[in-house]
């Protein structure tokens, strides 16, 4: 019998302890380890997930652009936008056939994390502000990639919301918002998919690392979701070897050296590492390694002009139409069209760190309209990297003034977005407003092209015409925005995030960023829509809403019971009449409802939707099924998810502020234990919320922001701390700085800004590693003891 085919029970009894512990780590930045002389392979990993960035030898983080040329599709907040799961399916199927072609064994996305604050620098990387639009889309690009032989790692578990000191920050959640916001995407795309694997984050979850947390690890993910896969580290995110394998991670990433096996091995020894655990990682990972997958046949070069293609009609489908007063939209070739804006030209198609895609071609705004045909004049208006631009300001302002048209090309700059950091503000560039303003002041016909992967202010959109959210729309956004702009496609995206007015009216702005390691999440499960709604806090554009160039009716609303048990489902029928000219698309949404004096209950919660393609005048007949589950709240006394006693709404539009239909069903559940005591905030979310009545609410401490001092210093301090007290350090780093990023061409990029970010920010530890033996644990023992004025400890 050969090796592979003797049960793996049997096989993991023969290897020896050390082996067993090998298997754990990394072989390199992109692989597991394997056993050789055993006939154990290891298996090859790749980042996504908007695209394959495959690294042909062994990888880095600084390796961002130097990946082999792949499809970059939208990034995750555009394709959420489409609301089509059976399209991001496609999706998540073209991206599985690229990563066979290259033999990847295992793409890490899609990233489902909530967004819990605008300023999020990662943002653009998740799909929503609502779980169950976050886990559904999740679900289809993991069942898409997966049906390839090619393994999906859903990432970042759990509460990972915030990329400022992300590597030690603790997500303070209270149980309640934890299970029916921040985790219930995860287990929608866990239960419906089954993904190979599932990362677990960086950060502390309720005071203990992600990578050690056994009740999230074992507890909610093997136990309550049946998770059958292996558990990853993000790359550096280990925290504890011991801990993190008894808790349930299984592989440690990227390669450290095997910095910590001796550690483990000497507390196997000692019953500190439990027996079982080891064998459960081990086995997950040979697994995995050991797993037929197809060979690739075809050929590459046409499977990624499908690819193009594809990413194309997704972007076309994921373009939001903000505002078309006077059907400004879709212009016609009559018209004098100006094009105003540096982002037309050098257009961004996604944003910055370890999902940077290297596309085999890219399209600009500019581009795509030559492709379409379209007689424009074009003047840049303002530079990305200058403030200053009085010059192209007043050229800009001339050509508008003589147009019938301006298309004004508005966005965020690529080092505002980015893997690493966090946004600074809500805020186009100064010089954007400033020149939208100019312009709309002396052309009535403004229409403003939005670039950018997150939610930005608008304060001139009183003042133009037409908005197309665009977001970043991948390697072909120039010609499908121009398809867009043309009426050759009917713009048919909706909002997956509210867009508040102002930065300050997001439930969390008082809070974000301003205690980055100890972060209490004050505002519960009031985040997007279920704050802005139940405060009364007006929005630019609610979560759901997305315009057409026709107009549809959602009639003839038909609910199969008035009352919802355990074990049922009620199905919500209706009829959509597309009542305009052009043949689109519309999104009928339905959410569950509660009472409005619940607390910790919002007013209603998406739980339905489905995307229907109608013709000019004809009516379609839709049907939505709600499970029991849709009406299940969670209890934490029974660590249970269950219907409750009482009264719940079945609430029907086409946004989730746009009501069209509403009734009441009578839920014949259980009661759940009162919640007493609550802050009334938690009722009447009335402006925002204080962390002392979250403490109060949640039982969680807050602890102090603390400057650390000269013999306060740990392994679990950055360099950029290290080296506030210490001329030694700066000196040494200052050289660390300048190795990693030599013969960088474009010193002012958002790779860059992102390494540098790594560099300073990361705990040395962390650093050590993410470093494959480079940086050993003995010279971050002398660096800890140089910053803390041990010197001749140092020397020792």
């Amino acid at each position: 019998m050969k090796s592979s085919e003797e049960p793996l029970t049997n096989r993991l009894s023969k290897l020896s302890s050390t082996d067993l512990i090998k298997l754990t780590s990394g072989e390199d930045f992109w692989h597991s380890s394997s056993l050789i002389d055993d006939h154990i392979p290891n298996f090859r990993m790749s980042d996504g997930p908007n695209g394959l960035r495959y690294q042909a030898d062994k990888g880095d983080a600084l390796g961002i652009n130097n990946s082999v040329p792949s499809t970059c599709f939208p990034t995750a907040s555009a394709i959420a936008c489409t609301w089509d799961p059976e399209l991001i399916r496609r999706m998540g199927r073209a991206i599985g056939q690229e990563a066979r072609s290259l033999n990847v064994d295992m793409v890490l996305g899609p990233g489902i994390n909530i967004k819990r604050n605008p300023l999020c620098g990662r943002n653009f990387e998740y799909f929503s502000e609502d779980p169950y639009l976050a886990g559904t889309i999740g679900a289809a690009w993991i069942k898409g990639l997966q049906s390839q032989g090619v393994g999906a790692c859903v990432k970042h578990f759990a509460g990972n919301n915030q990329e400022n000191d992300r590597l030690r920050s603790d997500s303070l959640i209270d149980q309640t918002a934890l299970h029916e916001l921040y985790l219930a995407a995860f287990q929608i795309a866990v239960t419906r998919a089954q993904p190979e694997g599932v990362m677990c984050s960086y950060n502390k979850v309720n005071g203990t690392y992600a990578s050690d947390n056994p009740y999230l690890l074992t507890t909610v993910l093997r136990q309550q979701w049946r998770f059958k896969g292996s558990v990853i580290t993000d790359w550096g995110a280990l925290n504890n070897k011991i801990a993190s394998i008894n808790a349930g991670t299984d592989l440690e990433m990227p390669s450290s050296n095997h910095l910590f096996d001796k550690q483990a091995l000497a507390g196997l020894k000692t019953g500190q590492l439990q027996n079982k655990a080891l064998y459960r990682a081990a086995e997950n990972v040979i697994k995995i390694a050991e797993k037929k997958r197809p060979v690739f046949k075809g050929d590459r070069s046409a499977l990624l002009k499908e690819g193009g293609q594809l990413a194309q009609k997704i972007e076309e489908s994921a373009a939001v139409l903000l505002k078309n007063d006077n059907q400004v939209l879709p212009i016609k070739s009559s018209d004098e069209v100006a094009v105003i804006g540096e982002m037309a030209a050098h257009t961004r198609y996604q944003g910055a760190g370890s999902s940077h895609i290297n596309p085999p071609e890219s399209v600009t705004i500019l581009q795509g309209l030559d492709h379409m045909g379209v007689h424009y004049q074009y003047q840049q208006g303002y530079s990305l990297s200058n403030q200053k631009s009085d010059q192209f300001i007043t050229s800009a302002v001339a050509l508008a003034k003589k147009a019938d048209k301006v298309i004004f090309v508005a966005g965020l700059p690529g080092n505002d977005e980015s893997e690493g950091f966090d946004r600074k503000n809500m805020q186009l560039p100064v010089i954007q407003n400033v020149l939208i303003d100019r312009i709309a002041a002396i052309n009535p016909n403004v229409i403003v092209l939005l670039v950018a992967g997150a939610p930005v202010e608008l304060p001139w959109l009183k003042d133009v015409k037409g908005v197309l959210n665009l977001y970043l729309g991948g390697q072909y956004v120039g010609n499908a925005a121009a398809n867009l702009l043309l009426g050759k496609v009917n713009p048919s995206g909706k909002l997956a995030e509210s867009y508040p007015i102002n930065y300050m009216d997001v439930p969390s702005a008082a809070i974000y960023d301003h205690n980055p390691q100890s972060v209490g999440y004050a505002e519960s499960v009031y985040v997007g829509y279920r704050y802005y709604e139940k405060s009364g806090t007006p929005v630019a554009f609610p979560f759901g809403y997305g315009l057409s160039y026709t107009t549809f009716k959602i009639s003839r609303i038909e609910i199969d019971t008035d009352m919802i048990r355990e074990s049922q489902s009620i199905h919500v029928k209706a009829d959509i009449t597309n009542t305009g000219n052009v043949d689109g698309a519309e999104v009928i949404q339905v959410y569950v409802g509660n009472e409005e004096d619940r607390p910790l209950k919002p007013l209603k919660e998406l739980k339905g939707f489905k995307k229907v393609v109608i013709r000019a005048g004809q009516t379609k007949s839709v049907t939505v099924e709600l499970p029991a589950q849709s009406f299940f709240e969670w209890c934490d006394a029974s660590q249970k998810w269950q219907l409750p006693l009482g009264h719940k709404f079945i609430i029907i539009g086409d946004s989730s502020n746009n009501v069209v239909f509403s009734t009441r069903i009578q839920s014949k559940g259980i009661s759940f234990p009162d919640k007493k005591n609550l802050p009334i905030w938690y009722s009447k979310p009335q402006g925002k919320p204080t962390l002392a009545d979250f403490s109060k609410m949640s039982g969680l401490e807050i602890k102090k922001k603390v400057v650390p001092k000269p013999g306060q210093y740990t392994k679990l301090n950055t360099p950029r701390e290290l080296s506030m007290h210490s001329f030694i350090i700066r000196k040494m780093i200052k050289r660390m700085k300048e190795a990693r990023l030599k013969g960088i061409s474009e010193p002012n990029s958002a790779a860059v800004k992102f390494e540098e970010t790594i560099i300073m920010d990361s705990p040395l530890i962390r650093l050590a590693q993410q470093s494959e033996g480079k940086l050993s644990l003995k010279t971050v023992d002398k660096l800890v003891e140089i910053a803390n004025r041990r010197y001749i400890k140092a020397l020792l």
